[in-house]
C-alpha cells in the first residue's frame, strides 16, 4: 500500500490504475494531461467533444 500511495503521489499523470488495467467510474471521464493530447475519454464529456450545439428559434407563420 506504501508503494502505491508513493506512485499515485509522485507520477505527473492524471489517472493511475493499481492492479486494474481496465474500467473505472461509472459516468466518470478522462482528461490527457500535458503532451497527452487534449479532448476526454469516457464519459458524458466524451459526447460533449463529438457533438456541437445547434439552435433553432423558429414560430409559425402570420404568428
Amino acid at each position: 500500500m506504501g508503494r502505491a500511495q508513493e506512485a499515485w503521489r509522485r507520477l505527473p499523470v492524471g489517472t493511475v490504475k493499481i492492479n486494474a488495467a481496465f474500467g473505472g467510474a461509472p459516468g466518470g471521464a478522462s482528461q490527457p494531461r500535458r503532451a497527452s493530447g487534449t479532448g476526454y475519454g469516457f464519459g458524458p464529456e466524451l459526447l460533449d467533444e463529438m457533438t456541437a450545439m445547434k439552435v433553432l428559434h423558429w414560430s409559425p407563420p402570420g404568428g
